[in-house]
């Protein structure tokens, strides 16, 4: 098991440095690509509780796509523990094109699957 974890650490660190250490932030709902998720895991109900919801968008996470962390948000009217954001699933979107694709049906393997444009 701690080998396992070395390995994915390890890996973590190369992707990072692969990525140009690029690294989630939280944006502004009024970001494009944070408002093109949103509006479409709120319309095709990918999450239970909407309010409780973050979005932490990496720019660039490979080149032309665009990483969409949706989070679970807790504190205030949400419960949990305000100080941990478990990871829901990803969001891939293409710069040009805005195609989405998400691994909301195996977030522990990350498999893909397209998802439908909001609108």
């Amino acid at each position: 098991m701690i080998a396992n974890v070395n390995v994915k650490s390890l890996l973590l660190v190369s992707l990072l440095a692969v990525a140009g250490c690029a690294t989630a932030t939280p944006e502004p709902v009024s970001n494009p690509v944070i408002m093109q998720v949103k509006t479409t895991v709120e319309k095709e109900k990918l999450v239970t509780n909407p309010a409780c919801t973050d979005y932490l968008l990496t720019k660039s996470a490979q080149p032309g796509v665009d990483l969409v962390e949706v989070m679970e948000k807790h504190g205030g009217a949400c419960p949990g523990d305000a100080q941990v954001q478990h990871r829901l699933f990803s969001v891939y979107v293409d710069q040009k094109t805005k195609q989405m694709a998400s691994d909301k049906d195996d977030p522990e393997e990350g498999n893909l699957k397209l998802l439908s444009p909001a609108g």
